[in-house]
């Protein structure tokens, strides 16, 4: 990856968010209690937003205050075509929900379907929104993907991000949230799919960003629906239990990687030329 905008934001992105949450995890060592916790989420939602930090430091450095405009206002990007929107929410809520009935035929009955989860919808948004998809997309989509796309494919470029946006929250591996192998033994298996299934994120973002005039808004509400889980939310035995609402996420990859691949075979992504930020 010859690009010295890629490097620097790398660079900056993983310093600033794994000092962060290595000193959140230091907290932890001693003991897991309340004070610990507070002291570790603390630095959990600052190192979240390395990604954003290191686009907008290595923009101003690289383009001046015009490119670092040019990257901001991707956040405001919003004119494209209502079905992008419809995308953004479907999706999310298919992958999910097909988790959710393979869940029902091979482990348990998922229990009561409790309508009146909707109302905790917003609240669940609002709190997802804060941690991550605002503090990462910026950086992901707003300034790496457009930089790769220059000299890559759209495929190629997905693969890219999404393995950097992967070992970027490997610190948080070790924590008790913060990333679906949180929190549990290490398995290669439940690695591997989570990569897997952050690639597959990254390439429907990649379509998504590049059929929405380079808008950072879309990547991150498509994060925003992802993290949010909405689908558990209407399932309450599940969702309580992090472990099972975790399962539901892998079984999910059943269909997000087929439908990641037809979406490949149909639209190689469409890749445009996305002015670099």
């Amino acid at each position: 990856m010859k690009n010295n905008r890629s490097f620097s934001f790398l660079l900056i992105a993983f310093g600033w968010s794994w000092i962060n949450w290595s000193i959140g995890l230091y907290f932890l060592s001693g003991g897991i209690n309340n004070e610990t916790i507070s002291q570790f989420v603390k630095f959990f939602f600052i190192g979240v937003y390395g990604p954003a930090i290191g686009a907008i430091i290595t923009t101003a450095y690289f383009g001046g205050l015009a490119e670092t405009l040019t990257l901001l206002k991707k956040l405001f990007i919003w004119k494209y075509p209502v079905f992008n929107y419809f995308v953004v929410f479907a999706l999310p809520l298919l992958f999910l929900g097909s988790g959710i009935v393979l869940y029902a035929l091979l482990f348990d009955n998922p229990g009561v379907f409790e309508k009146q989860a909707v109302l905790t919808i917003p609240l669940i948004l609002l709190q997802s929104l804060y941690a991550g998809p605002l503090g990462e997309e910026l950086g992901w989509r707003g300034l790496l993907l457009p930089e790769l796309q220059k000299n890559n494919s759209a495929i190629k470029s997905s693969v890219i991000v999404g393995f950097m946006h992967f070992s970027w929250h490997l610190p948080l591996f070790w924590a008790p949230f913060g990333t679906l192998l949180s929190g549990q033994p290490f398995s290669a298996l439940l690695t591997f799919t989570y990569l897997v299934l952050v690639i597959c994120w990254s390439c429907t973002q990649t379509w998504l960003v590049n059929n929405s005039k380079g808008s950072v808004l879309i990547a991150i509400l498509f994060h925003l629906f992802v993290n949010a889980g909405i689908a558990l939310l209407f399932f309450p035995k599940i969702n309580s239990d992090a472990n099972h609402a975790k399962t539901v996420y892998y079984l999910s990859s059943f269909v997000t990687i087929p439908f990641t691949v037809l979406l490949y075979l149909k639209t190689k992504l469409v890749k445009k030329n996305v002015s670099a930020s």
